[in-house]
């Protein structure tokens, strides 16, 4: 378009939009096909959508309306009463582009604020949805871009250094198994070829089966108008709803049950963010970046009988409702300053799968019976009456599991396989319902539990916890009872096999992502965390040989998830141990994540937590730390943004991309003489926002009390049975939530630019430095030369900068400690990021730190990327960081390259030392990507030859081809740090 027809296009655009609004008006009239789409059943068949939506431009210089009522659009001039939404455009031309553009730009135009919204979001995804259908044109195929996704070739195996047995190993005489690789496994290569080459379909199972109960029975009141009981509506449904989804065994699988009843399956939860994706129901499959499957009938139910229903009484729309829309909400909905996890999850979290292995969920259920029988009140009575329905459905389902085992198993020709049909049709009905005996009956308790788990609460950082704590004693009963040296060999090898197909069940199902995420949370799956190592609850080495075995299946099946932490303790785990976490990084290019046991045990008891509490604590989602089954931090309940307050300290409560004044009056800063005027301004806004953040999330919490109480996970999280009380009122015996704070690298280095170059050397104004940062720089190249060269950064060793570090963490713990959430619980600070480090920059504006515009921040607490290899001097900054005042944990990012020159025994000896130096010192996390630039640049041009290339981005691990280009671009430009002799 030319610039002249562009000038008019925007000066039209009022007209344009009137257009569009006359042609919805004439389809809803005559096109049968598209008036489908504005009825709705939401319990009493179908009928006609109303809503009365909004459209403004900020300086109301247009403002038009629709209502849509009895099938029909009306549409007109100026404004309308009581608007469900309003758009609200940043001006003309983002008029213009919104009308012109394509979903994607869309898209875009919400993450710059040049497009927001003020009301129900459901509403805005629907009515997005409605403009999508009225100009499709003929449905697309799939993306030809991921054709390679799914017939590429993997990496080749490589072998480990053999190991001698140390720690409290006791049956394997080489822990590392390096004679073994996946090629020795020919059911786990299968298996992992039909994840690589399988393409994620969306299921509705859940989402219908749980709308279906409640159009029936009621979920605000009952079919007579008796008001029901959240917690109680809650179980009775996820009763029906374990009763009647599909028992699925998959082939050759040794552990049952699965997620979905799709091969890799994306579980919809329209109650809290599914009606997100709405708008993507024709377009999912087409879109660049990790794309869905759907069948015809699926976009049906969701688009008329599953999403209408939720519009009103999703998480987000009754929270809205309940507080009056406050600020703190629209906030998180501008998406550049805090992002509140709490809309879409109650997650981040540990169930108690040691009560589960050890007692059974029956005797879970006898012991709720008996509270029902002995409760004080209706409101406890309702609670464990709901936890027993919710165990009831979980039993059902396993039985169901067995009986389609046993009808698989009668019509098998090969007996090997019959036989493996046999023994799980055997399992299911003993496991979960009663103690698990043998490792088979744990690994099928723990899974069937896990699915049970995911069908009650959304699959996004729930965790699995201490795996090789829990399923020793079960290895090693099962093996006392073998005293034949080959078949203690056959058995090694099947547990190995086994805790292989407990990995690839974990995969068999991906969150739900709405296109926007693929830019906030890039490549993100599931992220279900488990924990190796470290110490029991007595101090006593953890270190057995199912971390080993465990160890083996992360090298050879190089999975993104589960997550895989390590602990290690100095002092009680061996350096053995250290060097094979290292050996283990190398080979598969990222995981496991390692975690100083020391620093984080002493952070947690300093929170309040007992000693042997503590000691038993796992990594939730990312990096978190919360005690395994016993503990409901929520530790990412929300993504913190340190930059934004930044940006309006320095324009006076004026945020750059909203284009608006959002916080407090903290005066101009070229009338600041002091550096500590200056820093009090940033502080001030900071504890607005942070303010408004808790705000919000508390809000969101309370609001999990009506829409989404949880008695199955309260049935096995410690302290709730004896409280008679539900996880999301405070049952568990411990209660926290978790923020992660980022950016704090970008803060300290501008906050030591504007201190050492405006006050203490008076290089520069303020006003010249603004100009510099409105224009990126340019002009003022010499200025920026000297910040990225003279001024002293963050992880160089530099005393003043460290203190400004230390004194801004100091700053972030009193301010988040001082507050307490809904469920009388403290706010635990923690400085890593998933991927929205890149996700904020790319909202963020040029800074004092040299960083240009729209780049992204530096992930976790890494020292921002430099010229120089600074290893040593930013593991001595980071180690020496008080983790105390970081309970909720860090992410260290440390991109090594081992010299081609080196053996693999040198290279591995030089990694696993700077890892023991980093420990040795007090060093909380910290977390390797074992590859070269050149190779990730490779990557970009030749993603067919690099499918399973495995990434660290902050907390989490991705497949590179799957990541979105900004995330790309910023792991290649972090520092590579050379492993040299």
């Amino acid at each position: 378009m030319s610039a002249f027809t562009d000038g008019l296009a925007e000066k039209y655009s009022p007209l344009l939009l009137d257009g569009v609004l006359k042609i919805a008006s004439v389809r809803a009239r005559l096109d049968k096909k598209f008036r489908s789409n504005i009825y709705e059943d939401v319990g009493n068949g179908l009928e006609p959508w109303n809503a009365r939506i909004m459209f403004r431009t900020k300086d109301n210089s247009c403002v038009r309306h629709v209502i849509i009522a009895g099938g029909r659009f009306k549409s007109g001039k100026g404004p309308v009463d009581n608007p469900d939404v309003t758009f609200v455009l940043k001006d003309r031309a983002a008029l213009k582009r919104m009308l012109m553009g394509d979903s994607a730009e869309s898209m875009d135009m919400l993450l710059k604020n040049e497009l927001t919204f003020d009301g129900n979001m459901a509403v805005v995804t629907r009515f997005a949805y409605l403009l999508e259908r009225m100009t499709a044109g003929k449905e697309r195929g799939l993306n030809p871009r991921h054709d390679y996704l799914y017939n590429s070739e993997l990496a080749p195996a490589r072998k480990p250094l053999p190991m001698k047995p140390g720690d409290e190993v006791k049956y394997l005489s080489d822990p590392a198994f390096s004679d073994w690789t996946i090629d020795d496994f020919p059911r786990l290569k299968t298996f992992l070829h039909d994840f690589f080459s399988t393409r994620p379909e969306m299921s509705t199972e859940r989402a219908w089966l749980m709308t279906d109960y409640f159009k029936k029975h009621g979920y605000e009141t009952a079919p007579d108008g008796t008001p029901l009981d959240p917690e109680l509506r809650q179980a009775e449904a996820y009763n029906h709803l374990m009763q009647q989804r599909k028992p699925v065994v998959h082939k050759n699988q040794l552990v049952a049950g699965s997620t979905t009843e799709k091969k890799i399956g994306i579980p919809v939860y329209p109650d809290l963010g599914g009606v997100f994706i709405w708008p993507e129901l024709y377009t999912m499959h087409t879109r660049s970046l990790n794309p869905y499957l759907i069948s015809q009938e699926d976009r049906r139910k969701l688009n008329e009988d599953i999403f209408p229903y939720w519009i009103h009484r999703n998480m987000r729309e009754v929270a809205r409702k309940k507080a009056g829309n406050p600020q703190s909400m629209r906030l998180d909905e501008r998406f550049v300053m805090y992002f509140q996890w709490k809309a879409h999850s109650l997650s981040h979290t540990i169930p108690d799968f040691e009560t589960v292995l050890g007692k059974g969920l029956a005797a879970v259920a006898e012991e709720a019976s008996e509270h029902e029988k002995k409760a004080a009140d209706g409101k406890a009575r309702n609670f464990y009456k709901s936890t027993r329905l919710c165990l009831e459905g979980v039993m059902s389902y396993a039985q169901r599991l067995s009986e389609e085992a046993a009808r698989q198993a009668s019509a098998e020709p090969d007996p090997a396989r019959k036989a493996e049909l046999t023994e799980l049709a055997r399992i299911c009905p003993k496991v979960p319902a009663g103690p698990a005996e043998t490792l088979d009956e744990a690994v099928n308790s723990m899974w069937i539990t896990w699915v049970a788990c995911h069908m009650e609460n959304t699959n996004a950082g729930l965790s699995i916890g201490r795996v090789d704590k829990w399923l020793q004693p079960y290895f090693a009963a099962d093996l006392d009872q073998i005293a034949d040296g080959e078949a203690r060999k056959a058995y090694i090898r099947h547990a190995v096999e086994l805790i292989g197909c407990f990995f690839m069940c974990c995969t068999d199902h991906l969150p739900q992502v709405a296109d926007l995420g693929n830019k906030l949370f890039g490549g993100s799956s599931s992220d279900q965390a488990i924990t190796l190592g470290g110490v029991d609850e007595d101090g006593s080495n953890a270190v057995c040989d199912m971390t080993y075995i465990i160890l083996k299946i992360a090298e050879m099946l190089r999975l993104r998830d589960p997550n895989l932490n390590a602990r290690y303790h100095v002092g009680v785990n061996s350096e053995d141990y250290l060097n094979r976490l290292c050996e283990v990084n190398m080979l598969t290019g990222s995981t496991p994540s390692i975690h100083g046991d020391n620093a984080v045990l002493a952070a947690l008891v300093n929170q309040g937590f007992p000693l042997e509490d503590a000691r038993d604590w796992s990594a939730t989602g990312c990096v978190e730390p919360t005690m395994s089954g016993r503990h409901y931090g929520h530790t990412n309940c929300m993504m913190f943004s340190l930059v934004a307050p930044f940006e309006m300290a320095l324009y006076n409560g004026y945020h750059p991309l909203c284009d608006e004044v959002i916080g407090p009056k903290t005066g101009d800063v070229s009338e600041f003489d002091t550096f500590e005027k200056f820093l009090d301004a940033y502080k001030t806004q900071l504890t607005w926002l942070a303010e408004k953040s808790i705000e919000c999330n508390n809000l969101f919490g309370e609001t999990h009390r009506y829409v989404r109480p949880t008695p199955l996970l309260s049935s096995i999280i410690r302290g709730c049975m004896d409280k008679g009380k539900d996880l999301i009122d405070g049952g568990a015996r411990h209660n926290s939530s978790g923020t992660a704070m980022i950016g704090l690298t970008d803060v300290v280095d501008s906050l030591m630019a504007v201190k050492k170059l405006v006050y203490q050397e008076k290089r520069v104004d303020f006003p010249t430095l603004l100009d510099a940062l409105r224009k990126d720089f340019a002009g003022y190249e010499t200025l920026h030369a000297r910040i990225l060269n003279k001024v002293p950064k963050f992880g160089s060793g530099d005393p003043e900068t460290t203190a400004m570090a230390e004194h801004m963490i100091n700053f972030l713990y009193d301010l988040y400690q001082s507050h307490s959430n809904y469920r009388g619980g403290k706010y635990t600070t923690g400085f890593w990021s998933m991927s929205n480090h890149v996700a904020f920059g790319v909202l963020s504006g040029a800074l004092p730190s040299g960083r240009r515009k729209y780049k992204p921040f530096t992930p976790g607490i890494t020292p921002s990327p430099g010229t120089k290899d600074t290893l040593l001097q930013q593991i001595q900054t980071i180690a020496g960081l008080d983790p105390v005042k970081m309970p909720n944990n860090i992410a260290f990012n440390v991109k090594v390259m081992p010299d081609p020159k080196d053996t693999p025994e040198q290279a591995l000896n030089t990694m696993a030392a700077y890892a023991k130096t980093y420990l040795h010192s007090g060093g909380m996390q910290m977390q390797f990507n074992v590859m070269s630039t050149a190779e990730m640049k490779d990557a970009m041009a030749h993603p067919e030859k690099h499918r399973n290339l495995m990434v660290r981005i902050s907390g989490y691990n991705a497949y590179f081809v799957e990541l979105n280009k900004d995330l790309q671009l910023e792991l290649i430009e972090r520092t590579e740090h050379c492993l040299g002799k």
